[in-house]
């Protein structure tokens, strides 16, 4: 069953056809020489958009002497002036008054470096929305089957703006919830407890209760509840073939015990019998909220609704495949922020569709690790440093 999905409208169809048109495209990963011309043309739409709106990008533009009319193909973009992700940890700069602002997400960081973003309806919906056409082309969709909830993320509390909690939270409308449990639980006291023993028990029930089980949010805390079944010599569980592992957030905080995709997929299926191309994880982040998620190879195809390219970490330089270097990512379709050509601080490879097997035609993205994790922490970390008071 595909979602019903609501129709969303740019700010402007006048000025913003394109992009209209590319983010109401529910192929995730089509590829073909009129996609390419399509995200072109919306690219353009949306850097006259923010320039004619956005006095901070205007002057962006013209100092790095950007000249609109020299794109003329995709590799054109790669001139765009980016913006690093952390610029946006200290710096306000929305497009649209706050009137028209529906939402503000904020990352997670525990050294005072938490970025704040703005969203309006349409970009906070857009990005919504690919995330279900990703669900749809997956067929993870299943309103009609109730399903019982691991989240690996905080329980949220009244007013929390924390874009971790935010998606994860999201993520639970795919499957009517049957019951839901928060492995970083309130304590009532503006804190939260990693609470594995009690995950242990909410698992032994869901099995009992034949439902299909849906994981999501952080995958380090997920493994320390497994890890922990193992320490204790527990009988490996059997929950539902058409349960679902959904992770994101990174391993951060806890480097030195991450454990590869593949790893994690075979223990998973190992302790919980549930199939290892049900376990997959995903990436993106507040400052670009396209949605990277993984194929049954464990693989980041990069979206429609987006390009990747890589910068070298000292000179800047475009850099081509297989050379690791700063992760860029490109998109048009948010009208909110002039976060449309963005530089994480992420390492990162791209590989062409052809070094994976699971048939999709667009590249995939490789993560490497994170720079200057030191005072670049990221949404993982703050958990991590809760589980350090913990006894894992």
């Amino acid at each position: 069953m595909k979602i019903k999905h609501k129709q969303l409208q740019v700010p402007d169809l006048n000025k913003l056809k394109s992009v209209q048109e590319l983010c109401d495209m529910d192929q995730p990963y089509l590829v073909n020489s009129e996609m390419d011309n399509l995200f072109l043309k919306a690219m353009k739409e949306s850097i006259n958009w923010h320039s004619s709106k956005n006095t901070f990008y205007n002057n962006l533009l013209n100092i790095n002497k950007f000249d609109i009319e020299s794109v003329e193909k995709i590799e054109d973009l790669q001139k765009l002036p980016y913006i690093h992700a952390n610029f946006f940890k200290t710096h306000e700069v929305p497009t649209v008054s706050k009137d028209d602002l529906a939402i503000t997400l904020t990352s997670s960081g525990t050294t005072g470096q938490k970025s704040q973003m703005f969203f309006d309806e349409w970009s906070i919906n857009s990005g919504r929305r690919m995330v279900d056409f990703v669900y749809d082309y997956y067929g993870w969709y299943n309103p009609d089957k109730k399903t019982n909830y691991i989240v690996s993320n905080y329980e949220p509390e009244a007013g929390s703006t924390r874009g971790t909690t935010n998606t994860s939270m999201f993520l639970t409308h795919f499957a009517p919830a049957n019951d839901m449990f928060y492995l970083l639980r309130s304590n009532g006291r503006g804190g939260h407890e990693f609470d594995a023993f009690g995950a242990i028990e909410k698992l032994k029930e869901y099995e009992k209760q034949g439902l299909p089980v849906r994981v999501v949010g952080f995958p380090s805390f997920f493994y320390f509840v497994i890890k922990q079944m193992m320490d204790l010599d527990m009988e490996p569980l059997k929950l539902s073939e058409e349960s679902l592992i959904f992770t994101a957030g990174g391993w951060k905080g806890y480097a030195d015990q991450q454990i590869s995709k593949k790893d994690f997929a075979i223990l998973v299926e190992k302790q919980l019998g549930i199939p290892q191309h049900r376990c997959r994880d995903g990436y993106g982040s507040v400052e670009h909220s396209v949605p990277y998620i993984e194929c049954s190879e464990h693989n980041l195809h990069i979206p429609i609704w987006s390009r990747a390219f890589i910068r070298d970490t000292k000179t800047r330089e475009i850099l081509g495949n297989e050379k690791p270097g700063f992760l860029c990512f490109l998109t048009p379709y948010i009208t909110s922020v002039p976060a449309i050509s963005v530089m994480m601080g992420d390492l990162a490879m791209i590989h062409k569709a052809e070094k994976c097997s699971c048939g999709l035609k667009t590249p995939f993205i490789e993560i490497l690790g994170r720079a200057g994790i030191s005072k670049n922490k990221s949404c993982a970390v703050s958990a991590s440093e809760l589980l350090k008071k913990e006894s894992v």
